[in-house]
């Protein structure tokens, strides 16, 4: 249940993040009066990568100090 729950977050981490930056782009894009969404697309992709990157760096730590890793 354990394991669950602590991968339930990371998946809810990546979408909050995703989210976040779309909605920030969105709010740029608007203060700015831009035609097209430029910063809702750019934060979006850059919250998501930034998300995976400290997703993978979480995996690595949790691996790492599994009593099953020799």
């Amino acid at each position: 249940m354990r394991t669950l729950a602590k991968y339930s977050g990371m998946g809810f981490q990546l979408f909050a993040a995703c989210l976040a930056g779309a909605f920030i782009g969105k709010w740029l894009d608007a203060k700015m009066q831009l035609e097209r969404p430029l910063w809702a697309v750019l934060l979006t992709v850059l919250f998501m990568v930034a998300s995976l990157y400290a997703l993978y760096k979480q995996l690595l730590r949790d691996d790492s100090a599994s009593p099953n890793n020799p």
